[in-house]
């Protein structure tokens, strides 16, 4: 019963709320740059405002544990452009002196693709939201 308890409802209860910390704190950075859009002279600014925003928002639904799933793969797909465009060159940060490389950006991505196979668990507002229809 409490391997159950812990697997079920704090386990994913800790992840949701680091993912979140890190998001919304990064997300909050980014919004104060002019409303996201000032932050990355190499992006236009559709796209500022998208990575910008949607930091935000995924992080206040993984807080939430709202739509987690969803959420989770917006934040997978925020931080593999985030390593595509500007980490990439750089390597794990082991190697590279000025700290710029993609490693948090990786167990940001394991974190989140661990909630998309696993849900959000029992302490989250999935639980009270049914997308599919009872089946009699």
């Amino acid at each position: 019963m409490y391997d159950a308890v812990i697997k079920n409802s704090i386990v994913p209860l800790i992840l949701r709320l680091c993912l979140a910390a890190v998001f919304i704190y990064h997300g909050m950075d980014l919004v104060g740059k002019s409303w996201g859009t000032s932050w990355n002279p190499n992006l236009p600014v559709w796209q500022q405002v998208l990575v910008a925003w949607g930091q935000i928002l995924g992080g206040l639904a993984m807080l939430f544990g709202l739509l987690t799933r969803l959420a989770a793969i917006g934040l997978i797909v925020i931080m593999a452009g985030a390593i595509a465009i500007v980490h990439w060159p750089y390597g794990f940060s082991l190697t590279n002196p000025e700290g710029m490389g993609y490693e948090y950006n990786v167990v940001l991505i394991g974190i989140c693709a661990v909630l998309v196979l696993t849900g959000g668990g029992n302490l989250a507002a999935d639980r009270c939201i049914r997308l599919r229809p009872k089946v009699k």
